[in-house]
């Protein structure tokens, strides 16, 4: 018979390993290797918009804006939050996927997805932006902006028309803040 204590110290080493791997901690991240931006942010606590786009911009690259955009639209802008986000830290509105890549830990009922932290749901983002730009890339056979995205992305993550005009008018906004 397996020694209950030996399998729970696997388990533990196992998530003390793959912590490490990917960089970052339960408590606090370093979010930059550039001085000038952030040192450390709290990973139990949504950050400012503004802490959002640096770390996004760092992580995500050119979908920064489309990024913060989307948090904006879907969970409130500075401390403002929505329940999602601040409880499961489902800062985009993502649904829980069921056959791609995720750092989502569970569902609600309603089948939104559940992160650890923030910062996980950024890389769920990053993941899940991938996937579309590469589905994007196939059908039109270019790289699309970011509004060329929001449409595409309007009838997939919200086929609600108020959704994609809200977008388009919040990323004008977003990319004029952060040239």
């Amino acid at each position: 018979m397996i020694n209950l204590k030996a399998i729970i110290l696997l388990i533990l080493v196992f998530q003390f390993h793959w912590v490490k791997s990917n960089n970052f901690s339960l408590n606090c991240i370093e979010t930059s290797r550039d001085s000038n931006l952030i040192d450390f942010v709290s990973l139990n606590r949504v950050p400012s918009t503004d802490t959002l786009f640096k770390v996004a911009k760092e992580f995500i690259g050119n979908r920064a804006h489309l990024f913060v955009a989307i948090k904006i639209e879907e969970s409130g802008n500075d401390y403002h939050y929505s329940w999602l986000s601040t409880t499961h830290f489902n800062l985009c509105g993502m649904r829980f996927p069921r056959n791609r890549k995720t750092y989502a830990i569970g569902k609600t009922n309603t089948n939104y997805a559940i992160y650890r932290n923030w910062f996980e749901c950024l890389l769920d983002f990053k993941i899940y932006m991938e996937m579309i730009e590469k589905s994007y890339i196939e059908k039109f056979k270019k790289t699309p902006t970011d509004i060329q995205l929001i449409e595409f992305m309007s009838s997939r993550f919200n086929h609600f028309a108020k959704w994609k005009t809200d977008m388009l008018s919040i990323l004008k906004t977003v990319k004029r803040k952060y040239q």
